[in-house]
């Protein structure tokens, strides 16, 4: 039963609505992957959909193959893209430093850290907010000396130099040290402000840190937010609308495609035709080798036979009395194949034609 559905399922394959179909999954499977759970696992994915299941599907031809191939890894990247503008445009809820022991306790000293608005234009003027907990303030630390907010183009910098973004990305840096006529460190939780006109359209990240003198050495203790696990960086503002986040997205996307899904696919796709081609070629000799010898039809001796002659030779091979050639093209196709391993011609209105091979032709 299940052999019997799976050729059913085979032969779906090859209608015109299977080969919509393949490119179709196919797309759906490589986005999800690639979105939500990881680039890397698009790969296997782009493989066993646009490769393994249409040649298991009798989808042979490399034409096709490369056309399949093609069109998902063009179609991920603009769907992917939209879905990763969506994503980013979300705002990010309340960040705080990583709770750490303290004389005081187990606590932040940073908490509750926040942009508003998330998303705006390039006159928007944006506000940080974070509440600031001296009494948990790291162990061997004098006190607090300053607030510093970092804003920038490559997510998680706090400096000229990051390991993520090549150099000359944007960065903003405004520092509360607590200075001025009436300005004095906290001594008890309370909110410290920021705010900035960025004015420039992109997808922008920021990070914030406070910095203690070390009662031992001297130097400073800092002490940031606990941003993502990557970069170390919350992401927003964002500036712009919709269609600007996703058009700043889609090269980038669209470069990674190619280089993560593209290569290994076209790669994979060239050994599959070499190792074919270099099979059939080796049971295309072997079929002409055994195409010498005489047709089992060819017409018998009558009569006794002569005294002294040996016994009748033995009849060809039934493979030799199935063989037959593409009409297409002419290559030799093994008895039961639907489609030409060379030309990719469909064989079904030869099945029964039973031509003889052009080496068997007197």
């Amino acid at each position: 039963m299940q052999n019997q559905k799976a050729g059913r399922f085979r032969r779906f394959l090859q209608t015109p609505a299977g080969r919509a179909l393949i490119p179709a999954i196919s797309i759906a499977v490589v986005f999800a992957t690639y979105v939500y759970v990881s680039t890397l696992l698009a790969i296997p994915a782009i493989l066993v959909f646009s490769l393994a299941v249409p040649i298991w599907g009798g989808l042979k031809r490399p034409r096709y193959l490369a056309l399949s191939g093609l069109v998902v890894i063009l179609l991920v990247a603009p769907i992917a893209s939209a879905a990763i503008t969506q994503e980013i445009r979300t705002p990010v809820g309340p960040i705080s430093s990583p709770s750490v022991a303290t004389p005081n306790g187990t606590g932040s000293l940073l908490e509750n850290a926040q942009v508003s608005p998330y998303t705006g234009g390039t006159g928007t003027v944006f506000n940080w907010s974070v509440t600031v907990d001296p009494t948990y303030a790291p162990y061997n630390t004098a006190g607090l000396l300053g607030i510093s907010l970092y804003i920038s183009s490559c997510p998680g910098a706090t400096g000229n130099s990051s390991p993520y973004c090549s150099s000359g990305y944007s960065l903003i840096n405004i520092t509360d040290n607590f200075t001025g006529p009436h300005a004095q460190p906290p001594t008890s939780a309370g909110l410290v402000y920021f705010t900035y006109v960025i004015g420039g359209v992109g997808i922008w990240n920021w990070q914030m840190g406070a910095f203690l003198k070390n009662a031992t050495v001297g130097n400073l203790t800092w002490v940031f937010l606990a941003g993502d696990p990557t970069y170390n960086g919350i992401e927003g503002p964002v500036i712009g609308t919709w269609v600007d986040t996703f058009s700043e997205l889609l090269p980038t996307v669209y470069l990674n495609g190619l280089l993560l899904l593209a290569l290994p696919f076209f790669i994979v796709l060239l050994l599959y035709m070499f190792f074919k081609s270099r099979e059939a070629k080796k049971k295309d000799a072997e079929r002409r080798a055994a195409g010498s010898v005489p047709p089992p039809d060819a017409p018998a001796a009558t009569g006794p036979a002569p005294p002294g002659a040996g016994p009748p030779p033995a009849s060809a091979p039934a493979a030799a009395v199935q063989e037959r050639t593409c009409p297409n093209c002419g290559a030799v196709v093994y008895p039961n194949e639907t489609t030409c391993w060379k030309c990719g011609a469909s064989l079904s209105s030869a099945a029964t034609s039973g031509a003889p091979l052009p080496s068997s032709r007197k």
